[in-house]
């Protein structure tokens, strides 16, 4: 009778551990969820502003630019010749930054994305 209780009673811890163990992986798994939400909305988040902020500084270039190309069309006074000069002007930084393109831009780029995804900000 004694051996019966013992086994019985073995059963009921062996059910207990089991429903922790169960209940630890439950939450580990949700704090693996979260974590990942947290990163991955973290990083979109980035993504957008470094977008958004992108975009008007485009704007504020393409104004520039025009205002560049008249006044140097002016004072050359053939105003094609001044946007033709401020179109080489890109083509030549845009060959520079395509040669350089791998050091300066690709690389710290996916710098910056493993460190929001590895490291606690």
């Amino acid at each position: 009778m004694q051996v019966l209780e013992s086994a019985n009673e073995i059963k009921e811890r062996a059910g207990d551990w089991f429903e922790h163990a169960s209940d630890y992986l439950e939450a580990r798994w949700n704090l693996g969820v979260l974590d990942v939400s947290q990163k991955t909305a973290s990083a979109i988040s980035s993504l957008v502003s470094a977008l958004i902020l992108g975009a008007i500084g485009m704007l504020g270039l393409l104004f520039v630019s025009l205002g560049a190309a008249w006044l140097i069309g002016e004072k050359l006074q053939n105003l094609a010749a001044g946007f033709f000069i401020v179109a080489l002007f890109y083509g030549v930084v845009g060959v520079i930054l395509y040669l350089v393109k791998d050091r300066f831009i690709k690389i710290p780029v996916v710098n910056t994305f493993i460190k929001k995804f590895y490291y606690e900000n």
